[in-house]
């Protein structure tokens, strides 16, 4: 009672908090223009994707959040970011964007600054380089990823990348900030001796430091919810572009971004395919000169492939897993120089192939059986991370750069489960063949690097496989009079495990079998002579053949002779049996389970081998789950007496069953 009671309490403190957190916030609903310098101390929440416009300086301390709607903010002077700029999207209809700043003047984030989003973040110097439309977006997400550009270049990491490194000096060395230096706030149009390039155009200095997160890459500080990317984001992009004036310098800096979104699922067909998975971010850099002091890309791993599922009545199951995703990628151009101190890179992992799982329907009982689905999965394969470091013109410092290991994607599992042969649901019907099925695991995804540093590179791991051929079904059963029916064959089960992807490093690991057994061959119906069980079905290792059924034409051997059971004197005696559908079913056929579906567990009826014969000579198939014949407590055990009379002259199949309750 007490602990409830602080539980309880403990949820109240926090709601007032938040409450009194959300009260003292100020909100902006409507587009803002402030003229002269601003400073922000307290919470301000921007809302519907509003304009803040600062025609002076600004300077941040505390936090700024979007509500509903991008955080957009034009500052035409010099600004200053101490606090937290956070926009979570939550999929709502309009602009995804994220978080959109643009600064004509100076700026500069401070070491304890944080800038968190799950969408795009684009820090500018005018609002002509910010993406306004889908397709600028598609257009710069493919360039990053593009061996391309002139000038000094670092990256991308591209299939196949050229590494061309010049070590250099820039001939206007006031135009590299070799060290970050806290920004004079001035008025832009009352600068003095300020830094300007061979042209005298003014050159703005640029300092991006703290922690930023996008999207669900890492985990953010206390207080900060950063999930995936919505459905409304198909690409994000880290644009910070600042055109051929701005010096930028990326010190005591981290970058966590995220993974590409997984691939959409499959389900409910016959014919499943799972999507392929998202590529990761992509962060653009352009500037004057760009010098990296301190700076950690962790780039986000590529989306996982979609899983595919069948649905369970399917003849010829197909389930198809989606392949993963490209890893995240980052391009950095300079007019002049590219100078590294410190940089170390994380690339992105190749995104897993995504899970198949594939089934095949149980054949209905008929004469003869209905044979049981087949069933085909295929995992998806992981994500090709074959990455070359490019390094182009006026780069220094290439020795400076640190790459963690380049790894291919997992390939994705891959798991089938054939039907089962149905019954012979008559006299002499043979039992179906068990469906037979395939399981495929996705490949590994290969994995290579290149770079003027040391960088190891390792494969992903292939994918495991699973599967048994369905079991063949059950003969139909006879009295003493016909043959039984043969027992279904079982299905084959095929399973292949994933290859694993090559790295020059290590390899990965190829995917385990965990099991290809051949499906086990139905029973042999009762009858005289019995029915022959099924074969059992090919596989590692092969089903097991089914069991014979029971010969009920044996001579009962006497004295002087034998009296053949075909001709039988009139005789009296007793069988256990329970009563279904107007039906004597033997409890010598039966088995009792207890399922947790058949009303929590309820004890009940089943048979023994999939059909019962009753004592009239029908078959009776099991109902299946949940209750099968019936609850034992709704269907008790009787004795009835039967009277089995034949003259010698009757055949067997003259021969009837009376039944009489005690």
């Amino acid at each position: 009672m007490k602990k409830g009671f602080l539980l309880l309490l403990g949820i109240v403190v926090i709601v007032l908090a938040w409450v009194l957190i959300i009260n003292r916030a100020e909100i902006i609903s409507a587009d803002t223009v402030i003229e002269g310098d601003y400073t922000v101390s307290s919470p301000l929440r921007l809302k519907d994707g509003v304009q803040l416009t600062v025609n002076g300086n600004f300077t941040l301390n505390d936090e700024i959040e979007c509500i509903d709607g991008p955080l957009r903010i034009t500052v035409n002077g010099d600004a200053m970011i101490n606090g937290t700029l956070q926009c979570v999207r939550e999929g709502e209809e309009g602009d995804p964007s994220g978080i959109q700043l643009v600064v004509s003047g100076e700026l500069e984030f401070s070491k304890d600054s944080v800038v968190a989003s799950n969408s795009d973040i684009e820090i500018v110097s005018s609002e002509e380089a910010l993406i306004l439309t889908e397709e600028a977006k598609d257009e710069l997400f493919e360039e990053t990823g593009t061996d391309s550009g002139d000038g000094p270049r670092l990256g991308p990491l591209s299939e196949e990348g050229v590494v061309n490194v010049t070590e250099t000096e820039n001939e206007s060395k006031d135009q590299t900030v070799k060290s970050a230096t806290p920004l004079k706030f001035v008025q832009t149009a009352q600068a003095q001796g300020e830094p300007r390039d061979k042209d005298a155009n003014v050159v703005r200095n640029v300092i991006l430091r703290g922690n930023w997160y996008v999207g669900d890459g890492g985990t953010p500080p206390g207080g900060l919810n950063i999930p995936e990317p919505p459905k409304g984001v198909k690409k994000v992009i880290l644009n910070f572009n600042f055109g051929d004036d701005g010096n930028v310098n990326l010190e005591d800096f981290y970058l966590i971004g995220p993974d590409g979104r997984a691939g959409e699922d499959d389900s409910g067909s016959c014919s499943a395919t799972g999507k392929k998975g998202e590529d990761g971010f992509r962060m653009r850099v352009k500037a004057a000169n760009v010098t990296l002091n301190s700076f950690t890309l962790e780039l986000g791993d590529g989306g996982s492939g979609g899983m595919a599922e069948t649905s369970k009545d399917c003849e010829n199951g197909v389930a198809t897993g989606g392949d993963g995703g490209q890893a995240s990628n980052f391009k950095i151009t300079a007019v002049g120089k590219i100078e590294i101190n410190s940089f170390k890179l994380f690339p992105g992992m190749g995104g897993a192939g995504g899970e198949a799982i594939a089934y095949g329907k149980d054949g209905a009982a008929s004469c003869p059986g209905e044979k049981g689905g087949d069933a085909t999965a295929t995992g998806g394969n992981g994500g090709v991370n074959k990455k070359s470091l490019t390094a182009l013109g006026a780069v220094s410092g290439i020795s400076n750069v640190e790459i963690d290991t380049v790894l291919g994607g997992g390939g994705g599992e891959a798991s089938a489960t054939p039907g089962k042969g149905g019954a012979g649901d008559k006299c002499g019907c043979t039992g179906g063949q068990g469906g037979s099925g395939t399981a495929t695991g996705g490949k590994g995804g290969d994995a290579s690097a290149t770079a003027p540093v040391p960088v190891t590179s390792q494969g992903g791991d292939g994918g495991n496989a699973e599967l048994r051929g369905g079991e063949g079904g059950v003969g139909g059963s006879c009295g003493p009079e016909n043959q039984g029916g043969a027992g279904g064959a079982g299905g084959s089960a095929s399973a292949k495990a994933g290859i694993a992807g090559t790295g020059q490093s290590s390899n990965g690991t190829d995917g385990t079998i965990k099991d290809q057994t051949g499906g086990n061959g139905g029973k042999g119906g009762d009858g005289c002579e019995e029915g022959a069980g099924g074969a059992g079905g090919s596989g590692d290792p092969d089903g097991e053949k089914g069991a014979d059924g029971e010969n009920l034409c044996a001579a009962e051997k006497e004295e002087g002779g034998g009296v053949d059971i075909r001709k039988p004197e009139t005789s009296t005696e007793t069988l256990d049996v329970i009563e279904y559908n107007g039906k004597f079913l033997p409890v010598s056929q039966l088995i009792i389970e207890s399922e947790s579906g058949c009303d929590g567990g309820q004890a009940h009826w089943h048979a023994a081998v999939g059909v019962v014969t009753a004592t009239d000579g029908s078959q009776v198939a099991d109902p299946g789950p949940q209750c099968g014949y019936g609850k034992t407590k709704d269907k008790p055990v009787k004795k009835i007496e039967l009277k089995a009379e034949a003259s010698s002259g009757q055949t067997q199949a003259e021969v009837f069953f009376d039944g009489e309750f005690r």
